[in-house]
């Protein structure tokens, strides 16, 4: 944009209920020789989509106002409640076939964008966990809706740069990847208008069934703009288990025509022992005190739910990540297939579901358990691998400071006894045969849930790759909100 002439004012536009542009000129006498500038903006819409991870959407009863899964505060106080909850009411509460998507939760400045856009409500947002993303997108929606500032500059006579122009010409590091971001290309990106959705999912049920539903949404989202596409496609952003769901859509469900390019942050591309551990240990912290701390409250849960079940490892991420140290013997698992020899064995200590644990009818929630992984796990697992859309973008983590589960070790110990010689209980830890067990993370690089083993893409067709030290649950942490690029 030029700088403003003598008699000069710059007019900044407005806009009608269909996102449409329009500017207001000023009364001036004729001999004021006054000359009104209307900057061209962007009215070209490409809808970006963002895809939240595993627990990041929020969930309720169907058909119900009651709410399972919110998490609005931000340091997640009020997902207390359910450290007092027992094991049988978790399990009936964080049910697949019982729960739905609320898109009920905490939203950011509304109403931010006027009529340019629909509202975030209207977009989605609400539906996205506000702990782990409500800064995060109101962070991202306005570095790409910042054209104003182009405006003010020509206004003002300044010249502050814009997120994009702060990146033209920077090497961000990419083991893999295009060239840094030119002048011309940050321009051409202002030619078009970046509307933010959010598409949240029941991360409880199959991300098969949360990528038919994608699809759906896609529609709709395209739809709602009409003639102002520049393109009858969207751009999909996605974190950890989102991306499962997106390559699904994508590759599975004939998406791929639909889609410009995915975005993938820290996705488990071949799963991770992580989901293994969570269902043999219980979770710590706020995720804990929801799902579960230890294996009697955590796996009658998650054994009926596909979605968490998916993030296990696959065939492809290798063998012998589970490990089994006695004084008398080491053992690797497993040697060719996880499913039969770790998910669906009945008989070793070290299994991963333990169907005593089930409650209920055991017997018959075994039998579910064992077509669940068969059907849903399985097939999901390795139908996936391998496949992903040609305009594909990744970063993961890859730092020591997140030490992350790339193998496991059930290493034996000795531990204390109480007064009746009975071991100490942990979470952590198991009995078998007079030997104590206790698990162990191989404390591997990573972001402290998927190991660089599985974080990087090994797809050789794949666009950009990044190694960063984010943490899993942070990937998209804006940092200091405070500052002027946060809240403009």
């Amino acid at each position: 944009m030029a700088h403003v002439a003598e008699k000069e004012i710059v007019s900044r536009p407005e806009y009608d209920e269909n996102g449409r542009a329009h500017y207001s000129l000023p009364n001036a006498r004729a001999e004021e020789n006054l000359v009104v500038a209307c900057p061209q903006v962007a009215e070209k819409v490409i809808p970006v989509i963002f895809l939240p991870g595993v627990m990041g959407s929020n969930l309720k009863e169907i058909d119900s106002d009651d709410k399972v899964w919110c998490v609005d505060m931000s340091l997640g106080l009020d997902a207390l409640t359910w450290v007092f909850k027992s094991k049988k009411e978790r399990k009936a509460l964080l049910n697949p076939l019982s729960t739905e998507v609320d898109g009920r939760g905490t939203v950011l400045y509304d109403d931010l964008e006027g009529r340019v856009f629909p509202s975030r409500t209207a977009r989605g947002w609400g539906s996205a966990l506000y702990k782990s993303y409500g800064e995060a997108l109101h962070v991202l929606q306005f570095m790409l809706n910042d054209a104003h500032i182009l405006i003010d500059n020509l206004k003002n006579g300044t010249i502050r740069r814009t997120s994009r122009q702060l990146l033209i010409g920077e090497d961000l590091g990419a083991e893999k990847g295009e060239d840094a971001l030119t002048e011309a290309e940050v321009r051409r990106s202002y030619d078009y208008l970046f509307p933010l959705h959010v598409f949240g999912y029941n991360w409880l049920q199959s991300n098969a069934d949360s990528a038919v539903q994608l699809d759906r949404y896609i529609k709709k989202v395209l739809a709602s703009y009409q003639d102002r596409l520049a393109v009858d496609k969207v751009i999909l952003v996605t974190h950890s288990m989102g991306g499962l769901v997106a390559r699904y859509y994508s590759e599975e469900l004939n998406g791929r025509d639909n889609i410009l390019g995915i975005v993938h942050g820290v996705m488990p591309d071949l799963g991770s022992p992580t989901a293994y551990r969570r269902m043999k240990t219980g979770e710590r912290g706020i995720v804990g005190a929801v799902i579960g701390d230890d294996a009697a409250s955590l796996m009658p849960v998650l054994a009926q739910s596909p979605g968490p079940l998916q993030l296990l490892p696959g065939k492809a991420y290798g063998q012998g990540w589970l490990r089994i140290h006695s004084d008398t013997e080491k053992v690797s698992k497993p040697v060719s297939d996880p499913y039969t020899e770790i998910y669906l064995n009945e008989e070793d200590w070290w299994r991963l579901c333990e169907k005593e644990l089930l409650l209920n009818d055991v017997s018959k929630e075994w039998k579910a358990y064992q077509s669940r992984i068969k059907k849903d796990v399985e097939n999901f697992i390795e139908k996936l691998h391998g496949q992903y859309h040609p305009n594909t973008y990744a970063f993961y983590g890859a730092s020591e400071k997140y030490p992350s589960d790339d193998h496991l070790i059930w290493q034996q110990i000795q531990i204390p006894t109480l007064f009746k010689g009975s071991p100490v209980k942990d979470p952590v830890q198991r009995h078998s045969g007079g030997k104590t067990f206790k698990l162990i993370s191989s404390g591997s690089r990573g972001d402290g849930t998927v190991p660089v083993s599985s974080g990087r893409i090994a797809f050789s067709g794949i666009r950009a790759l990044l190694a960063t030290d984010v943490d899993h649950e942070g990937a998209y942490h804006v940092g200091d909100t405070g500052r002027e690029e946060g809240f403009p």
